[in-house]
């Protein structure tokens, strides 16, 4: 394994020419802070033509007062109340009052924009975990020619001068190839970069024992019970596991003897199934339901004790019941690791905004209901760590993965901003991408296209090995981890 911590380095100023954006048309969404209306003032003061742009109502059951829902079609159309090309966009949204994510709601309008060929895009938030960072990254690579950016500005800061930050940012080069930039409060222009690390090394184990109890998300599959069992193995602590998939009823499988997925739907049309999609979905939820049962097993046999609760991490309701449920029969929660996760990868062209909504929440009100239930503690011990599991897809983008890239980027600033409020530890690991038969996010195809591109994979026990000496001995808040000799990307 190889290991990057994520650090902030200063960069220089930034070198665009407000002189350039001279006869350009700019729409500015509204923050309702002051910042719209002083780059208003100074894009026209360089010759500019200014168009607000409307941010529309939440629609029905969406938005939850912060923006316009996923059911809408965003700014960038009728509901926007633009006519004509835009020579560029800066969305201010995300520096509302109580406007705790732009994201998922700004997709629809981000979406109408790029492909629209908007060739200018500032995307500007206060730090926290918004996600544009890793939409910018992403968004970038899918469109070259454009200028995508996101920008995090401090919300105390005299709006002028940020409005004079954003105008030299608008007028940068396309080319630049820096998606991602913020300014400290002392005014120094950063971004964010992985800075090579040795692994964590030293005696002992992470901070649990026999009595203790730890809460993953993400099922019981894939990288979330590679990293149970590893925990139960190293520490014989409580396993208590929250997924969607229902835990298999008790008895033989019905299928056993096909062992894979060709030799399964083969049985599943010889016991009558016909169409191709209701195959599909009876071969994955048989091949679901094999994995859950083989690693409650395994759990049996190395945990202290083991429960899988059936939840939605995005239903508030749900996690808080499983918490309340985990404290109330052991009367300690301490540690969570947060792995739920889902993958709509398509290009943003083609990214419909119920896909984009489904991979940010999984993952990013997934998290802040967990830790929002972890806190409030009461008289239980307060949560030794809190463990998000991202991808390096948010660090660096990815062609296709504007959604997950935002995610994962969210997740690694909510764990900053909770870094010195939450009870315990906070940890984002953003994982390269893992060998198909860890259970990782990597289909057969794509694990031989990263075989192809020389990417390799992480092998299960390397990468558990990691999440344990990472637990026990690492200090950093955002981590890369990924397998040896592998590139910056994914």
């Amino acid at each position: 394994m190889r290991r990057w911590r994520v650090e902030t380095v200063a960069l220089g100023r930034a070198a665009g020419d407000p002189e350039r954006l001279r006869g350009l048309r700019i729409g500015v969404v509204e923050d309702g802070q002051g910042v719209a209306l002083a780059l208003g003032g100074a894009l026209r003061e360089h010759g500019a033509e200014v168009v607000p742009v409307a941010v529309p109502a939440p629609a029905p059951g969406h938005g939850h007062g912060h923006g316009h829902g996923v059911g809408d079609t965003g700014p960038l159309d009728g509901n926007g109340g633009v006519t004509g090309p835009l020579d560029g966009l800066v969305d201010l949204s995300a520096l509302r009052a109580g406007h705790e994510a732009a994201l998922p709601a700004a997709f629809p309008g981000l979406k109408r924009a790029l492909v629209g060929g908007v060739p200018r895009l500032l995307l500007v938030s206060a730090p926290g975990g918004t996600g544009l960072h890793g939409f910018a990254r992403s968004a970038a690579l899918e469109f070259p020619a454009a200028l995508v950016r996101a920008v995090d500005v401090d919300p105390k800061e005299d709006p002028r001068q940020t409005a004079l930050r954003l105008l030299a940012e608008l007028a940068s080069d396309a080319g630049e190839g820096l998606a991602s930039v913020g300014y400290t409060a002392e005014g120094t222009r950063v971004t964010r970069r992985p800075v090579p690390a040795p692994l964590p090394d030293g005696p002992g184990g992470p901070p649990l024992g026999p009595g203790s109890v730890v809460l993953l998300t993400g099922g019981a599959r894939g990288i979330t019970a590679r990293a149970a069992l590893a925990l139960a193995r190293a520490t014989g602590c409580h396993v208590e596991l929250v997924g969607r998939t229902p835990e298999p009823a008790p008895g033989e499988d019905a299928f056993a003897q096909a062992r894979d997925l060709v030799a399964l739907r083969a049985a599943l049309i010889a016991a009558g199934l016909r169409t191709p999609a209701e195959i599909e979905a009876a071969a994955h939820r048989v091949l679901a339901e094999r994995e859950v049962r083989a690693t409650l097993a395994a759990l049996a046999g190395a945990a202290a004790s083991v429960r899988y609760h059936r939840a939605d991490v995005t239903d508030e309701r749900a996690v808080r019941a499983v918490v309340a449920d985990v404290r109330a029969r052991h009367g300690r929660l301490d540690g969570i690791v947060h792995g739920a996760g889902t993958l709509r990868d398509a290009l943003l062209r083609d990214k419909e905004p119920a896909a984009f909504a489904e991979v940010f929440t999984t993952k990013v009100t997934g998290a802040r209901h967990l830790a929002a239930a972890a806190a409030e503690h009461g008289d239980t011990p307060a949560p030794a760590f809190l463990a998000l599991f991202g991808s390096v897809a948010g660090v660096y983008g990815n062609r296709g993965q504007t959604d997950y890239a935002a995610a994962n980027d969210a997740l690694d600033g909510l764990a900053l901003a909770w870094a010195d409020s939450f009870p315990g530890r906070v940890l984002s690991l953003d994982w390269g991408p893992w060998a198909a038969e860890a259970g990782g996010m990597v289909t057969p195809e794509l694990e031989r296209e990263y075989a192809r591109r020389g990417v390799p994979l992480i092998e299960p026990g390397a990468g558990t090995a990691a999440f344990l000496a990472e637990l026990a001995h690492g200090g950093d808040v955002q981590v890369v981890l990924m397998a040896q000799d592998g590139p910056g990307d994914e």
